[in-house]
């Protein structure tokens, strides 16, 4: 009878310790996924403006800026100009096509540009990883001059 009671207070001591390994284990991964999340963010932001530096040379403009980078919600961004400019929906486009091909993010987003007096949505399109679910609309048609802010949003990713 002793017996079995050390036998149950090893195994007590045993499971004790397997669920502290695996709760700091999980904190640990927690977060280091963090700062792995902070450092994507960052380079996020940097392509971002990238993007509105080619929209601005595109437009004939290589003295103004991209304002800075706004993350306005979960996965969703915004980029500001600092003065008017006029584009081809084409170009803008094949730019963010281009760019965000290269970088390690979600290949399924959508993107709006509003005009910024208005807050309308001036043009907007969806990217999709399976291209037939693409919606493209008004090619070819350069939009007027207008003071514009273009808001990308990248679907989620899972944990897994």
């Amino acid at each position: 009878m002793f017996d079995s009671r050390n036998v149950l207070s090893g195994k007590r001591k045993y499971l004790f310790g397997l669920i502290l390994t695996l709760f700091i284990s999980l904190v640990c991964v927690a977060f280091s996924m963090e700062d792995n999340n902070d450092f994507d963010i960052s380079g996020r932001e940097v392509l971002l403006r990238r993007i509105g530096h080619e929209l601005l040379l595109q437009s004939g403009d290589s003295t103004s800026s991209v304002l800075p980078v706004k993350k306005i919600a979960e996965n969703e961004y915004q980029i500001r100009f600092e003065h008017e400019l006029t584009f081809q929906p084409d170009s803008l486009v094949n730019t963010t096509r281009g760019l965000l091909a290269k970088a390690p993010l979600p290949s399924d987003y959508f993107v709006k540009v509003l005009d910024s007096g208005t807050s309308s949505v001036a043009y907007g399109y969806v990217i999709s990883k399976n291209k037939k679910d693409d919606i493209i609309a008004c090619i070819g048609r350069k939009q007027p001059s207008a003071r514009y802010m273009i808001n990308i949003k990248f679907k989620p990713t899972g944990i897994i």
